[in-house]
C-alpha cells in the first residue's frame, strides 16, 4: 500500500472534522467519547469511525501476503491453494467410541485428526498403552492425514508409541506429518504444578524435539497452548504476550543445548482460543506473527522463520453456555469466522454441547459444517487476507501489537515467564481481567443471550460434564489459573431454581405490582420480568392499579415471597410508601423491591423506612442480588452460591 500523500491526509482530515461536526450537534451535548468511544477489555479505544488517516504511520502495510513480517498470513495466495485443516477434536474418552466417532467425522469432512492425551489436568482420549492409541487410529492412514497428538506434559511416552505404531503399520516416520507435542508451561500454569518438575518437562519436549528432527522432520515437537490464559478470562493482550514469554522460555532451554532457533522455529505450533469479540480476534490473530517476527529475530533467526510457524485456534470456552445452548451454534460462526479471516493453520470449532463432555454426531456434524460453509458456500477461501487494508482492522491490529508487546516486554524485564509466574504476575493480571468480565455479566454490561439476556424458563438446560482427569498432586508451586466460564454463577443459580421447582412442584415466584397505564409501568415491568427470569424466577401479576393500597393487597394475595413495585421515578414520591408499608403490614416476611433507583439519596432513605429492602436497576450487581434472595427463599445453599 502506497503512502497517502499530505493532500489526501488533509482532505480525510477536512472530511472527519466535518463529520463529527455534525454527530455532536446530534449529540446535543452529550460528550462525544463518553457516547460513542467504547474501551476494549484490553484498554483499548474503539471509535465510531475510521479513516485513511488512521493508517498513518502504521508497519508493514507495504508488506504481501506470504512476505514476513507476515501481517497477512503466510500463504501468497491465502487460502486459495490450501485451506485451513478441518481439526475437530473429539470429547470420547474410551479408544473405541473415540475411534468410531473418529472415521464418521472423517468421512463427513475432517481432513486432520486432533488427539487430546488425557492426563496431569488435562481432558481427553485415557490411553496409557500403545494398544489403546492403536485402537484410537484404527483405519487412519498414517503418513496421509496430518495427526496432532497432544500431551499435558508427558511427551516422551505418547511420541514412543505414535512411532511405535508407525514403524507397527509400515510407515516411515519421515512420512508423518502433524504435531506430537506437550506444553509443560500451560500445565504449570493450570495446576500450579508439574509432576516430576517443569525443568525436566522441558527437557523432554527439548529431548523429543532433537529426536524428532532426524527420524520425523515433518512433524512439530513444540506446542505452546495459549488458550490457558484465555479460559481463566485473560484478555486477547495477555494471551498473545504470555504465548510469546512462553516462545521465549522454550528458545531459552534449546539454546542451553546449542540447538539455534532456525532450527526451533518449524517445530513451533502455537493454539490460541477465538473469542465474542470478533474484530478484537481478528487483529489478534494478524498481529500475531508480526510479534513473533521480533522475538525470532531478538534469537538470532531471519525474518522469514516466523513464516515456518504453525497457529492453531479453537473456540473459546469462556463465552459458551449450557443454558439455551443451541446459541453456542451462532457464537462459534463468528468466531470461526475470527479465526479464518486472521489466517489460522487450523481450527476446531465447538460442537454446541461440548461442555457435556459428550457431544453426539449431530452437534459435531453441525459445528464441522461452519468449516465447509465458510469455504465452499460463502467464498472466504478467494481472497488473501480479506481485511487487509480496512482502516479498522490495521488499525486495531496495531494498537494490540502495541500493548501485547509492552507486557511481553514487562514480562522480559522480570525475567521471563518462569519467574513472572513464580512472582504470582502474570496471575495477578489475569485474575483482574476475569474480575473485571465477571463484574460485566453480573450487571448485564456484558450481555450472554439465553444466560442473563432473555433466558428460556421452559427449556431443559443440558447437563455439565463430569469433573475432568485429578490435577497432579502434591504441592503447588505458582498460584494456579484455572479454567472459568462467563456463564457459570448465573447458571448455577438457574439450576438451583430448576431444583426447588421440582421439590415443590412450583418456580419461585416474584409479583410484579404495575402501576397505572401500560405507558407508566411497563418499561420497567419488562426489566423487572428479564431481570428475575435469569435466576429462574416466575412474574405473577399481570393487572395494572390505580392506587397503591390495591397493589400491595394482590401482592399480598398471590403469596409471592418478592414483590416488585414497577412505576416511574415521578410516581414513586407518592406510591412508593404507600405500597411498602401496606403491604409489609400484610406480611411482614415479604421482601419488598422498587424498580428503579432513585437519584435523591435522601429518597432512598426514606423508601428503605417505609418498608422497601432493596432496589434493582440496571447498575446491580444482578448474580448477587438474584443469589441473595434465592438463598432466602429456600432455593439457594450457601455451598452453591460459593461454586
Amino acid at each position: 500500500m502506497s503512502t497517502p500523500t499530505t493532500a489526501c491526509l488533509g482532505a480525510f482530515h477536512e472530511a472527519y472534522s466535518s463529520w463529527r461536526k455534525t454527530v455532536e450537534a446530534e449529540l446535543k451535548g452529550v460528550s462525544f467519547e463518553k457516547k460513542l468511544v467504547t474501551r476494549t477489555a484490553e484498554g483499548i479505544a474503539l471509535h465510531p469511525l475510521y479513516t485513511r488517516a488512521d493508517l498513518e504511520g502504521l508497519p508493514y502495510l507495504d508488506a504481501a501476503p506470504g512476505e514476513a513480517p507476515y501481517l497477512r498470513g503466510t500463504r501468497p495466495l491465502g487460502y486459495k491453494t490450501a485451506r485451513w485443516e478441518v481439526s475437530q477434536e473429539i470429547s470420547a474418552a474410551d479408544p473405541v467410541e473415540f475411534n468410531r466417532a473418529l472415521l464418521a467425522d472423517l468421512m463427513g469432512g475432517q481432513d486432520s485428526v486432533p488427539v487430546a492425551v488425557a492426563g496431569d489436568g488435562l481432558s481427553g482420549l485415557a490411553i496409557d498403552q500403545l494398544g489403546g492409541l492403536e485402537t484410537a487410529l484404527a483405519g487412519v492412514e498414517l503418513g496421509v492425514l496430518p495427526v496432532h497428538l497432544r500431551a499435558a506434559v508427558k511427551i516422551t511416552p505418547l511420541a514412543g508409541h505414535y512411532l511405535a505404531l508407525a514403524k507397527a503399520r509400515g510407515v516411515a516416520a519421515a512420512k508423518l506429518s502433524g504435531s506430537v507435542t506437550a506444553d509443560p508451561l500451560a500445565s504449570w500454569v493450570r495446576n500450579g504444578r508439574v509432576e516430576g518438575g517443569l525443568d525436566a518437562a522441558i527437557n523432554a519436549v527439548v529431548d523429543w524435539s532433537v529426536a524428532a528432527a532426524t527420524a520425523a522432520p515433518r512433524l512439530r515437537t513444540v506446542g505452546i497452548d495459549a488458550t490457558v490464559w484465555a479460559d481463566a478470562a485473560g484478555t486477547s493482550t495477555q494471551e498473545l504476550a504470555f504465548a510469546l514469554s512462553a516462545a521465549a522460555e522454550y528458545l531459552r532451554a534449546f539454546a542451553s543445548r546449542g540447538i539455534s532457533v532456525s532450527e526451533v522455529a518449524p517445530r513451533l505450533r502455537f493454539s490460541f482460543a477465538v473469542g465474542p469479540q470478533f474484530f478484537t480476534e481478528v487483529a489478534k490473530l494478524r498481529a500475531f506473527r508480526p510479534l513473533l517476527t521480533r522475538v525470532l529475530v531478538a534469537f538470532g533467526a531471519s525474518p522469514t522463520a516466523a513464516g515456518q510457524v504453525a497457529v492453531h485456534a479453537t473456540t473459546g470456552r469462556w463465552n459458551k453456555t449450557l443454558l439455551d445452548a443451541h446459541v453456542n451454534m451462532l457464537r462459534i460462526t463468528t468466531e470461526a469466522l475470527s479465526a479464518v479471516l486472521g489466517g489460522v493453520d487450523s481450527l476446531h470449532l465447538s460442537p454446541y454441547d461440548e461442555l457435556t463432555g459428550a457431544s453426539d454426531t449431530t452437534s459435531r456434524r453441525i459445528a464441522r459444517n461452519v468449516h465447509t460453509l465458510l469455504a465452499e458456500e460463502f467464498g472466504f477461501t478467494q481472497t488473501a487476507d480479506p481485511t487487509g487494508g480496512s482502516y479498522y482492522i490495521e488499525k486495531l491490529t496495531d494498537e494490540l501489537g502495541r500493548k501485547t508487546w509492552a507486557i511481553f516486554q514487562d514480562i522480559e524485564t522480570r525475567g521471563g515467564l518462569i519467574a513472572a509466574l513464580k512472582a504470582g504476575y502474570p496471575q495477578d493480571l489475569v485474575q483482574h481481567s476475569a474480575a473485571d468480565k465477571a463484574a460485566a455479566v453480573a450487571s448485564r454490561r456484558l450481555g450472554i443471550v439465553g444466560t442473563n439476556l432473555f433466558p428460556n424458563l421452559k427449556e431443559k438446560p443440558l447437563a455439565a460434564a463430569p469433573a475432568g482427569p485429578a490435577s497432579p498432586s502434591g504441592a503447588v508451586e505458582i498460584t494456579p489459573l484455572p479454567a472459568c466460564r462467563a456463564s457459570a454463577e448465573i447458571e448455577a443459580l438457574r439450576f438451583a431454581a430448576d431444583s426447588f421447582a421440582r421439590r415443590t412442584g412450583a418456580r419461585p415466584k416474584v409479583f410484579l405490582a404495575r402501576m397505572g397505564p401500560v405507558i407508566q409501568h411497563k418499561p420497567r415491568a419488562d426489566f423487572s420480568a428479564g431481570f428475575f427470569a435469569v435466576g429462574g424466577f416466575e412474574p405473577l401479576g399481570k393487572q395494572s392499579f390505580d392506587t397503591a393500597e390495591a397493589a400491595a393487597q394482590a401482592a399480598a394475595a398471590s403469596g409471592a415471597p418478592i414483590a416488585v413495585l414497577c412505576s416511574t421515578d415521578e410516581t414513586y414520591p407518592v406510591l412508593a410508601p404507600v405500597f411498602a408499608r401496606t403491604l409489609k403490614a400484610a406480611n411482614p416476611a415479604v421482601t419488598v423491591l422498587l424498580a428503579g433507583l432513585p437519584a435523591d439519596a435522601a429518597m432512598v432513605v426514606s423508601f428503605r423506612e417505609a418498608g422497601f429492602d432493596d432496589f434493582i436497576h440496571v447498575r446491580v450487581n444482578l448474580t448477587g442480588m438474584l443469589a441473595h434472595l434465592l438463598k432466602k427463599i429456600g432455593a439457594l445453599s450457601n455451598e452453591c452460591s460459593q461454586s
